[in-house]
């Protein structure tokens, strides 16, 4: 293992949704994420997305843009990119190309899993890994991500419930 492969933390948050598994499983990645990034502690909400024309496709991209905050200039965040998408089971995107001050973050890699409990109950696990290449900020990194981040996704998978669970339409497809 590499130091900067030790560099990195992991954060996971799980719920049940009661929904359609094709429901569940589009969701998070072609539903509003605007509802389910909006912000937590100095983690600034996403407002918006452009250049998002790819996006929901494996290689498909889109520039995710924050809200101004005390910590935060707003604006374009970096490059959003869908790695692997395997139909009702998993997707794995990433995060890189930060457009604002990252402190050392090199990537926020998320990746989602879908497992059918029974007939319309999903068990959907959120998992990110966030990659650092400072030694320096690695702790602040940590605490960043066990507190804050983890925060963001708790908030954030219980807003994909809500809207897994209603009849929002998909923004993409």
């Amino acid at each position: 293992m590499t130091l900067l492969q030790a560099m990195t933390t992991t954060i996971a948050v799980e719920a049940s949704f009661q929904s359609s598994l094709a429901r569940a499983f589009k969701t998070p990645i072609l539903g509003d994420a605007t509802q389910f990034l909006s912000g937590y502690g100095p983690i600034p909400a996403v407002v918006k997305f452009t250049d998002d024309a790819t996006w929901g496709q494996v290689g498909g991209r889109r520039i995710p843009h924050s809200a101004k905050t005390l910590l935060s200039p707003g604006g374009e965040v970096g490059l959003d990119e869908i790695y692997v998408r395997e139909e009702n089971r998993y997707w794995s995107w990433g995060v890189t190309g930060f457009r604002q001050p990252s402190f050392g973050f090199t990537e926020f890699r998320g990746e989602l899993f879908f497992v059918e409990q029974e007939a319309g109950l999903i068990q959907v696990r959120w998992v990110y890994t966030l990659y650092s290449n400072s030694l320096l900020f690695y702790p602040f990194h940590w605490l960043f991500g066990t507190i804050f981040w983890r925060g963001q996704m708790q908030k954030g998978i219980q807003a994909m419930k809500v809207f897994a669970e209603s009849n929002a339409a998909f923004l993409y497809e």
